[in-house]
């Protein structure tokens, strides 16, 4: 390890233990500002998006330690070896439990395992609350079917949980919306044994619905289109936008044209917008009309995914220094510290621990207005930039191609 990392390491420890004392024994105990409400019950809700293209609600009661989880819309199927129906307007609850793995109690308050949603028990679910989001992960499943005719078959892969993040307030004003974003994010085609695309492009929004996706990876690099219908309110009361017919960044396996739908969580936070923009794929192997999704005969069109957008504007370096959280593409729980032109991600239980330490350098130029470019610290690549953050909200997204056949992708929320 480079020297940098442990300086990186080093800038992390204090705002990690942001909640120690003050000076000598004299001195009056400090006021610890909460980083989340003091409690929650059902009436919160969060609604927002699975990194399995899952659009999903989040309830929480802190005090009789329950969660509730609804997906209403879905790519996930119900039952292992089917594709359909999927867990759209299922819903799932369990017990609460604090947590106690992270650094300070003050972390501690505002985290929570959502007991009976892994399917790993050395693997918990956890969420973390903010002021207004909820990060973390969302129950798991084991996926596998044997495709038809030689046709979209899925091995058999368990995921323990799914990465998601949530907002208690959405803005439903498409107008309010209108804007030109730079989008990052990830997905996967389960079909194509989960083959993982990076989500990497420009996205322009109307007011009328109309909008634009400039993508700079995938099968559409270098185009400009509109990739789905017009985004409007979606049917479903959910406060997202939906778009139809959505194209993805990889090539169906088995559909003429695009079936699967969009659909955009607009989150209101610090005063500002963060849009969360899901894929959810369509599989079908019956021949008759499937009523979830109104699709006739087999359909594979199942790339899913999540991703995030946040305006093209400059971003002045040290304005977004600080602490966040939240769940990356590997099903990590990843914190990330920024610090001028420094970033390290850590494992939020063992930050000490340098070999769980990646370490960033980050470039503030921005050729794009909005993406600050980062490259690994002593990468054999040298200074080569990897990697794209953006910012919005106090949340970010991060991905990084240093692996292109294996994309690295997180989000997080602002912790302190």
């Amino acid at each position: 390890m480079s020297w940098k990392v442990y300086s990186a390491l080093a800038i992390a420890a204090p705002l990690l233990a942001a909640c120690g004392g003050g000076g000598g024994s004299g001195d009056p105990a400090p006021v610890v500002a909460s980083l989340c409400p003091s409690s929650l019950d059902y009436s919160t809700v969060y609604t927002g998006g699975g990194g399995d293209g899952e659009l999903v609600k989040l309830q929480l009661d802190t005090t009789k330690l329950t969660w509730q989880v609804t997906y209403i819309e879905s790519p996930i199927p119900q039952t292992t070896g089917t594709v359909s129906p999927t867990r759209a307007g299922t819903t799932q609850n369990g017990t609460l439990t604090q947590e106690t793995g992270l650094p300070t109690q003050k972390l501690n308050n505002c985290a929570y395992r959502l007991n009976g949603a892994s399917l790993d028990p050395n693997r918990p679910a956890r969420v973390f609350i903010g002021e207004g989001v909820a990060g973390g992960t969302i129950p798991g499943k084991e996926i596998q079917f044997n495709g038809i005719g030689g046709e979209g078959a899925v091995p058999d892969t368990t995921f323990p949980y799914y990465p998601f993040i949530g907002f208690s307030s959405l803005q439903t004003n498409l107008a309010s919306v209108a804007g030109t974003y730079n989008q990052v994010g990830y997905h996967q085609v389960p079909s194509q044994n989960f083959l993982p695309v990076a989500v990497d492009s420009k996205i322009t929004i109307n007011a009328d619905g109309t909008w634009t996706e400039c993508d700079n990876t995938g099968v559409n690099a270098g185009t400009c289109q509109q990739p789905g219908t017009n985004l409007v309110q979606s049917a479903d009361g959910s406060g997202a936008f939906e778009t139809d017919h959505f194209q993805g960044q990889a090539k169906p396996t088995l559909a003429p044209t695009p079936v699967a739908k969009g659909f955009m969580i607009v989150g209101q936070l610090r005063g500002q917008l963060v849009p969360i923009l899901i894929r959810t794929g369509v599989a079908n192997s019956s021949l008759t009309t499937n009523p979830q999704n109104g699709q006739t005969g087999p359909v594979a069109d199942d790339e899913s995914g999540i991703s995030i957008l946040a305006p093209q504007t400059t971003i002045g370096q040290d304005s977004q220094d600080g602490e966040y959280i939240g769940v990356d593409s590997q099903f990590d729980y990843r914190t990330t510290a920024l610090e001028g032109t420094e970033a390290t991600l850590l494992d939020p239980f063992n930050p000490s621990q340098a070999s769980l330490a990646t370490a960033l350098n980050l470039d503030y130029t921005q050729s794009v207005p909005g993406v600050v470019t980062s490259s690994h610290v002593g990468a054999s690549t040298g200074s080569a930039a990897t990697g794209k953050f953006i910012f919005t909200g106090g949340v970010f997204g991060f991905l990084d191609e240093s692996t292109p056949s294996s994309p690295y992708f997180t989000i997080g929320a602002f912790v302190q």
